[in-house]
C-alpha cells in the first residue's frame, strides 16, 4: 500500500485488511511536495518521549508523525481559509474559524479553547506593569 502522507489513508489500508486473518500491512510514505522535510521532528521527538517512547525513537517513526501532523495542520489551514473566504474576510483567519472546524470534536475543541484563553492570559500579563521596575532602585545606595 502506498500512503501519501494521510492519517486517513493509513487507517483505512489498515481497516481494508480482512478481519478473519492476519495479514501484514507495508506502508511506504511519498513525501508531500512543496513543504519543508521533517518540519516538527525535534519537537516530536520530546513528545513521543513523553508519551513514553524511547528518547531515541525511529527516524521512521519521526517521519511518518512528521507527515500526519503537517498534513493535519494544512488540511486544517487550507479549510479555515476557505471558511474565511465564504464569510467574506478576504482569507484572513481566526481563532473562531479554527474553532469552527474544530467543533464537532469536543477535546479538539475545549483544548483549543483552553490554548486560546492561556494566550490571552499571557498577552494581559505582559500589559501589566512591573511594580519592581517602576520604582526603580528605592533604598537608594
Amino acid at each position: 500500500f502506498f500512503l501519501n502522507n494521510s492519517f486517513c489513508a493509513m487507517a483505512g489500508a489498515v481497516a481494508s485488511g480482512s478481519s478473519e486473518h492476519s495479514e501484514a500491512v507495508t506502508i511506504k510514505v511519498i513525501p508531500s511536495e512543496g513543504r519543508p522535510k521533517r518540519s516538527f521532528v525535534n519537537d516530536l521527538r520530546r513528545m513521543l518521549y513523553g508519551f513514553g517512547d524511547s528518547d531515541c525513537p525511529l527516524q521512521e517513526t519521526l517521519d511518518v508523525v512528521d507527515d500526519i501532523v503537517c498534513d493535519f495542520i494544512s488540511s486544517l489551514t487550507k479549510s479555515a481559509v476557505l471558511l474565511s473566504n465564504q464569510k467574506g474576510k478576504g482569507g484572513k483567519i481566526t481563532t473562531e474559524d479554527i474553532l469552527f472546524l474544530v467543533r464537532k470534536n469536543p477535546r479538539m475543541y475545549f483544548r483549543a479553547k483552553e490554548l486560546i484563553r492561556k494566550a490571552k492570559e499571557i498577552e494581559n500579563a505582559r500589559k501589566i506593569p512591573d511594580p519592581v521596575k517602576e520604582k526603580g532602585n528605592v533604598g537608594g545606595n
